[in-house]
C-alpha cells in the first residue's frame, strides 16, 4: 500500500488502539463512601464514621447518608438536596470560605502507584444549594503518605512543603460542564503518569482565597462561601502505549474541525500520547500519510490531505520531536484507506482522515 512496508512501525490512532490491556480496577479503597462505621447524625470526623477516609487538616468535613439524620441525610441535608452520584453516601466540603478556611477529604489507594505507569482518575461533584459562590476550576492532591496539619486553613503547596518526608503533586482535573452546576453532578477528569510513590489522595481547594479563581463577576463578601458534595473516585491504571511495528493505526474520526485541517482538543490529547511513545522511543521514527475520501476535486482533496498531515507533523515537533524523525505526506484520495475494519459508508463520509506510520531508521 505505501511500499516498503515492512519499515514502518505504526503508531498513529486517535480511537484508543492499544497493543497491552488490563482489566479496569479502582485504586481507590472506599470510593464512594459506602464502608461506614456508623450512620451519620451529627458533625463528627470523617476518622470516625468512615473506613479508609482521614482529614489532612483539623476542619471537619461532613459525611450524608440515605441512612443519616434529618440535617446528614440524602437527598435532603442542612446544606441542600442532592441524590448520590453512586450508591447511598457522598461528603460535603468547604472549598472556599472566611480567612481561607478549607475541608478536605483524603483517601488511601489499595497500593503505591507504578512508576511511569499512565492512570485515570475522576471523581463527581455537586455544588450544594446553600453555596452563593462557585469555583473555575479543582485539582487534587496526590501524596506518598497520609497527611496531618494542625490547623484549619487552606492546604497550599507551600505548606505542604514544610512537611518533612512528604512527597507530593497537584494534578489539574478538567470538567465536563460549569462547577456551579447545584442540580446534578459534575465529572472532572485527570490522566497522569505515576511517580512510584503514590498511595494517597486528597481533594479539595489547594489555594488560598486571594489566589482562587471564582466563577462570575460577583463581589465577594466576608459571609460568602462555596461548599460542595463529593462522590463516586475512580483511580485506574491505564495499558501502556504500545504501537506495534508494521502495523498501520488509522484515525477513524474527524479531529480537523472546524476548518477541516486544524486539531482540535480530542486530537491534541491524542498526538500528545504519540509525543510520549516517540520521547520514551529514541529509535523510533515515524511517517504520517494524510487522506481523504473522493468527494470534490482531486487537487483540492490532496491539498486538504497535506494540511491533514502537516498539522499532527508540527505539533509533534512543536512539542519537541526531531524533524529528522518525522516524515509526512498527503495523498488526497489515491490511495484509499484499506485495513480490513472500515465500512465503505465510513469511506463515503470522510470519517477516515489520515494514517501515522513510524518506520526505522534508513
Amino acid at each position: 500500500m505505501y511500499g516498503k512496508v515492512s519499515r514502518f512501525i505504526s503508531v498513529m490512532v486517535f480511537g484508543l488502539i492499544l497493543t497491552t490491556s488490563i482489566s479496569a480496577q479502582n485504586l481507590i479503597l472506599n470510593p464512594s463512601f459506602e464502608n461506614y462505621k456508623a450512620c451519620p447524625s451529627k458533625m463528627a470526623s470523617f476518622t470516625s464514621l468512615l473506613e479508609d477516609v482521614s482529614l489532612p487538616n483539623t476542619s471537619s468535613g461532613d459525611y450524608y447518608n440515605a441512612c443519616g439524620s434529618t440535617d446528614f441525610g440524602v437527598p435532603a441535608n442542612f446544606k441542600g438536596n442532592q441524590a448520590a452520584a453512586d450508591g447511598n453516601g457522598y461528603t460535603g466540603l468547604y472549598f472556599y470560605a472566611l480567612n481561607n478556611y478549607r475541608e478536605y477529604v483524603q483517601l488511601n489507594t489499595s497500593r503505591t502507584l507504578r512508576e511511569k505507569h499512565p492512570y485515570k482518575v475522576s471523581l463527581q461533584v455537586s455544588l450544594a444549594e446553600a453555596s452563593t459562590i462557585a469555583l473555575k476550576g479543582m485539582s487534587i492532591v496526590v501524596s506518598n503518605k497520609k497527611l496531618r496539619i494542625p490547623n484549619s486553613l487552606a492546604v497550599t503547596n507551600s505548606r505542604m512543603d514544610l512537611e518533612e518526608g512528604f512527597e507530593f503533586y497537584q494534578v489539574p482535573l478538567k470538567v465536563d460542564r460549569s462547577l456551579s452546576d447545584t442540580e446534578g453532578w459534575v465529572t472532572l477528569t485527570a490522566e497522569f503518569d505515576g511517580k512510584g510513590f503514590e498511595n494517597h489522595i486528597i481533594v479539595g481547594n489547594f489555594k488560598d482565597n486571594e489566589t482562587t479563581q471564582l466563577l462570575g463577576d460577583k463581589k465577594v463578601t466576608s459571609s460568602d462561601f462555596s461548599y460542595y458534595y463529593i462522590d463516586n473516585l475512580v483511580l485506574e491504571e491505564l495499558p501502556r502505549l504500545n504501537y506495534e511495528k508494521d502495523k498501520i493505526y488509522v484515525l477513524e474520526s474527524k479531529p480537523f474541525e472546524p476548518k477541516g485541517y486544524e486539531l482540535d482538543a480530542a486530537a491534541v490529547a491524542s498526538v500528545k500520547k504519540i509525543y510520549k511513545f516517540l520521547k520514551e522511543n529514541a529509535e523510533v521514527q515515524m511517517k504520517i500519510t494524510g487522506h481523504s475520501n473522493d468527494a470534490g476535486n482531486p487537487e483540492y482533496n490532496k491539498f486538504i490531505s497535506s494540511l491533514r498531515a502537516r498539522a499532527v507533523a508540527l505539533y509533534l515537533k512543536k512539542l519537541g520531536i526531531n524533524d529528522q524523525r518525522i516524515v509526512w505526506e498527503g495523498v488526497g484520495e489515491t490511495k484509499p484507506l484499506r485495513n480490513g475494519k472500515l465500512s465503505e459508508d465510513k469511506m463515503k463520509k470522510g470519517q477516515v482522515e489520515f494514517v501515522m506510520t513510524n518506520f526505522e531508521d534508513q
